[in-house]
């Protein structure tokens, strides 16, 4: 749900409009025209500035209490008012196991908190979430860990990569985390933030909306960009989660979303819910690009049309069901400075609604400078 709104003011922010009425209504008071040098017109033309600059704040002030261009603490009260908070910054989780090199003569407890274990370059910490006991018949022992820092700087470590004890523990052979490392985000951003509180009423049905579902699958967590609910028959309800940047979730969004959207307080009794990714549409980039042989710059040129390429291939894979459209593609490259782009893949596809589109092999070439 994308709300588009014209622009509003409420005061007029023209400065020769707002001279023209000072001028006008002193030449109808004193019945008399104004020269062109008369000091006084000077005098009036320096106070519409003035007032122009306190009808611009004036007008942001206004603004602020409507939620199209609320923001800051001003769109965290609008938030208030639906029961619906920023999402704050969040850390990221793993399982890390612990190979015991000895049994054990006794139970010990790994208290909450602890710092456990850290990656190969020992920049990021992870410490357990909460209290675990390794008993005396345990080989291994699966905890828990969450970074010390919130944010996504913890993510995306991959299974074993982090290896390392903070402090050696004696009966401990080894550890490695079994799970990817992912959930980690920064507080969430005004604009995502937004289209929840547009949703927010959405929450107050209990007949299990479509908008119901996305607000609640949205309020997991700051990563999700979008939400495809759908239901192929009567009480069954699909839920597909996609990431920011057309990244798909982990297992532990997945999980996340399923204990929100399940919730006694939020599930129709009647409801079956699943939740997962989204299916796949893979596609392949296959750009050649060219430059004007006269342009200024062809470095910033270059520069210019690979970031629209890259922001190209992060578009096309930010929304569930976004047709792959080359269109698009070569109407970026050509505003960041290119003559040309010959697009030999991807061609228009239509992407179902469930349906996600997700690069597979990128080739991009640079073929030269041409006369227009």
């Amino acid at each position: 749900m994308t709300v588009v709104l014209p622009e509003i003011n409420f005061l007029s922010t023209d400065p020769d409009d707002l001279a023209n009425d000072i001028i006008t209504t002193y030449e109808q008071v004193e019945e008399r025209k104004l020269a062109q040098a008369d000091p006084l017109r000077l005098i009036f033309l320096s106070l519409a500035s003035v007032i122009t600059k306190q009808n611009v704040a004036i007008n942001e002030a206004a603004k602020q209490n409507l939620l199209y261009y609320a923001k800051g603490n001003v769109l965290k009260h609008k938030g208030a008012e639906w029961d619906t908070p920023i999402l704050a910054a969040t850390a990221s989780k793993t399982t890390l196991r612990m190979h015991l090199s000895t049994s054990l003569s006794s139970s010990r407890i790994i208290k909450k908190g602890e710092l456990l274990a850290t990656s190969n370059e020992g920049a990021i910490f992870f410490a357990s979430t909460h209290d675990a006991v390794i008993e005396t018949t345990d080989v291994y022992v699966d905890i828990e860990l969450k970074c010390t820092i919130e944010g996504p700087e913890g993510n995306g470590f991959a299974i074993g990569e982090i290896n390392n004890l903070v402090k050696p523990l004696p009966y401990i052979d080894r550890v490695e985390n079994i799970t990817v490392s992912a959930g980690g985000s920064l507080e969430e951003d005004e604009e995502s933030y937004r289209q929840r509180i547009y949703l927010a009423p959405e929450k107050l049905t209990n007949a299990g909306s479509t908008g119901a579902y996305e607000y609640f699958s949205k309020s997991a967590s700051a990563l999700i960009s979008d939400i495809f609910v759908d239901s192929p028959e009567p009480g069954y309800v699909n839920i597909s989660v996609l990431l920011q940047n057309g990244a798909l979730p982990t297992q532990e969004i997945i999980d996340t979303v399923y204990e929100k959207v399940n919730d006694r307080a939020v599930r129709p009794l009647t409801d079956f819910v699943t939740v997962g990714a989204p299916e796949t549409n893979m596609y392949d980039l296959d750009v050649t690009y060219y430059i004007e042989t006269n342009a200024v710059d062809k470095m910033l040129i270059h520069q210019r049309v690979e970031q629209a390429i890259e922001a190209y291939e992060k578009w096309q894979s930010s929304k569930i069901g976004r047709d792959i459209n080359p269109s698009k593609l070569i109407s970026d490259c050509i505003r960041a400075g290119a003559k040309r782009v010959d697009v030999r893949s991807p061609m228009f596809t239509v992407i179902n609604k469930g349906q996600v589109a997700i690069l597979n092999q990128k080739n991009v070439v640079f073929g030269g400078v041409e006369d227009d």
